[in-house]
């Protein structure tokens, strides 16, 4: 486990590796670029230990795809990368997680909104979500976080 890590943009060589992350996770594989992520690197040996992204849509802009590998999760990673994405942008951002995950994400300044307070396209992206997350028995939901607020 490396006790240093490097916070960079993803680069075109990454996508190979931030698709599989993603993959693994079973994650939502859309709307996936490589030029929307920041990842962490491990640099004694070049292996990419985390990522994440802000996906675009016409309507707003949603934190997601963040995947830290298992053995450096709880190890701060995951919030080192929130951070770094956080710090780039001044709007209102959304992001879908499971339940359980609500009061890690609260700590970033993300609350619990509703289905009304979802732009449109954000709405459908819920439904096909919660149905594909009841399936597997877990329950997703929609956290929103406003424009402006400083990087926690």
């Amino acid at each position: 486990m490396p006790e240093t890590y490097l916070i960079r943009s993803a680069r075109a060589g990454d996508e190979v590796t931030i698709k599989a992350l993603i993959r693994s996770e079973r994650l939502d594989p859309l709307n996936v670029h490589w030029q929307n992520f920041v990842v962490a690197e491990d640099p004694d040996v070049g292996r990419l230990i985390g990522i994440g992204q802000i996906k675009p849509y016409r309507s707003g802009r949603e934190l997601g795809s963040l995947v830290v590998v298992p053995e450096q999760r709880q190890s701060g990673v995951g919030g080192a990368i929130i951070r770094t994405l956080l710090e780039q942008e001044r709007g209102p951002l959304l992001l879908f997680c499971l339940a359980f995950r609500e009061p890690y994400y609260a700590k970033f300044g993300f609350r619990r909104c509703g289905l009304r307070d979802l732009p449109g396209e954000f709405k459908v992206k819920y439904a096909v979500g919660t149905l594909v997350t009841r399936l597997v028995g877990r329950r997703l939901i929609v956290m929103q976080r406003p424009g402006g607020l400083p990087t926690a």
